[in-house]
């Protein structure tokens, strides 16, 4: 996908459409203002009005507009108008909690689109938009509206079960009706009715997903996103990328329903986790499915055989929640979603540095943890007690070399030259990555201390759920934040070592 068509001269027909178009979203927020202030409607309910109004006047974009410039413009200025709005309390009608950044990630998630596949992908814009615009909606009002509903929470927005059925029943419909009644020009290819239903219904069992999920608004990002990445490469493909894309799912669906049943995850890690595994099983197939498998199954497996003595220390348990799960498999996700659009090998290679780093960082705290040995900081070599931040052992180390191995192993034969290089490459890369990761333990990880037990640790409460006390790092600079910088410094030096070895 280039960005160059941004650059385009507008002609003035598009900056009319522009101006009409600001127009009309100005005179629905006044009017939904309005009737708020008049009828004295609930916040929701008029917020939705401008949420549809807004989705369905996105229809006639890629109609109406021949270039993408006024369409990026109205989209900057609405991300950074309604940021501005929300901070300073403006608009209550459409901005229901300050902290919730619905509204800033709707125009967001449209500029993304529109700078992604405005040149020979509109159809995806206008769907993805919809599948937000629309399904969100009416899963919202199903969730209000039903008696006897039932409810859960993932992270900490309530949803229900009917709302996220009645999401998954719009979402399909609105996929499909769009790409039946748009005009044949902006469809990327004409699958048979058939296929299209199951292209329809595969997009909005991800998108439902990802709308249960949905933490203060950030589903208005995360929806269309995810929506239009599948549609993109199922548009795009045959029915053979059809066919991976619709095992990857149901693989994904086994793997995290087992893996919450066995303990591996919690209820929010499960549902990330399947989404994460339909884009990595589905758009990459065995060579991307096989390390990712090796990494989750070995360390969950790892983390459960030691969760005696770590549940004391760390943070988190054994069973990984949505968080912990993004943080070790988040750059993998991105990886493969690249790869998508770019089919390269260095993205696959980038993808094993970071999972051998995820795994040589789980290797070395778990062995390290089970052997006893008395640690020493990284920084300045002192000796800690076990569970420092930052501290490693021999045992830790050889753990971290032993994983990094496994997991190179598990993917380098998908590779047909240089195997015993890149066997060697992507080892360095995952040992290299845990020791960056300790090194950001020993120095900007939050640590703290329990005033009962005097224990260091890395939780907030301790001992019967007494607060504990900040002694080193910083606040923000949790297990979760380390774990991911340890991603992407696996990468990182996959990347060097391959410019530099190859």
């Amino acid at each position: 996908m280039a960005f160059f068509h941004i650059f385009q001269i507008p002609s003035v027909k598009d900056w009319l459409y522009l101006l009409l178009l600001t127009l009309v979203i100005i005179i629905l927020i006044v009017i939904s203002e309005i009737i708020r202030k008049r009828f004295n409607w609930p916040q929701e309910v008029t917020r939705k009005i401008v949420h549809i109004g807004v989705g369905f006047l996105l229809l006639l974009t890629p109609l109406l507009f021949e270039t993408s410039m006024p369409l990026v413009c109205i989209a900057a200025f609405f991300s950074l108008f309604n940021y501005i709005a929300l901070r300073n309390n403006l608009l209550p009608g459409i901005h229901i909690d300050r902290n919730n950044f619905g509204t800033v990630y709707y125009a967001v998630s449209f500029l993304i689109l529109i700078l992604i596949f405005w040149d020979g992908f509109k159809i995806i814009i206008v769907a993805a938009m919809l599948v937000m615009a629309i399904g969100d909606a009416a899963a919202a009002i199903a969730g209000r509206s039903f008696k006897n509903v039932h409810h859960y929470i993932l992270i900490h927005d309530r949803k229900s079960i009917e709302g996220s059925i009645v999401m998954l029943l719009v979402s399909t419909l609105i996929i499909y009706i769009t790409f039946l009644l748009y005009p044949s020009y902006l469809v990327v290819i004409h699958p048979s009715l058939g296929i299209l239903l199951l292209i329809s219904v595969l997009t909005g069992l991800v998108a439902t997903a990802a709308e249960a999920l949905g933490d203060k608004g950030n589903d208005n990002l995360s929806v269309p996103l995810v929506s239009a990445i599948i549609l993109f490469f199922l548009m795009k493909g045959d029915n053979a990328s059809i066919l991976q894309f619709f095992l990857g799912m149901f693989f994904g669906i086994v793997f995290a329903y087992f893996s919450y049943k066995v303990k591996f995850l919690t209820a929010s890690g499960a549902v990330i986790t399947f989404i994460l595994a339909t884009f990595i099983f589905g758009f990459g197939g065995w060579a991307w499915t096989l390390p990712i498998l090796t990494f989750f199954i070995l360390s969950s497996s790892l983390s459960k055989f030691g969760k005696s003595e770590s549940e004391k220390i760390f943070e988190k348990g054994s069973q990984r929640d949505h968080l912990q799960v993004l943080a070790n498999g988040g750059i993998a996700g991105i990886l493969i979603i690249f790869y998508t659009f770019y089919p390269s090998l260095t993205f696959y290679l980038l993808y094993l540095g970071a999972l051998a780093a995820a795994t040589a960082d789980t290797w070395a705290t778990e062995i390290g943890m089970m052997k006893g040995q008395e640690p020493r900081l990284i920084s300045n070599f002192k000796q800690v007690p076990p569970g420092t931040s930052g501290g490693i052992t021999l045992a830790g180390t050889a753990g971290a070399i032993t994983g990094a191995f496994v997991l190179a192993m598990s993917g380098v034969w998908f590779v047909e030259q240089n195997r015993f290089k890149l066997l060697i490459i992507i080892t360095l890369s995952g040992l290299l990555g845990s020791l960056f990761d300790s090194l950001l333990g020993a120095t900007l990880q939050v640590q703290y201390k329990c005033d009962i037990c005097n224990k260091i640790t890395e939780k907030k409460w301790h001992c019967e759920s007494n607060n504990t006390m900040i002694i080193s790092g910083v606040h923000w600079v949790n297990n979760d934040m380390v774990n991911f910088f340890n991603t992407i410094s696996g990468s990182i030096f996959a990347l060097i070592c391959f410019h530099l070895f190859l």
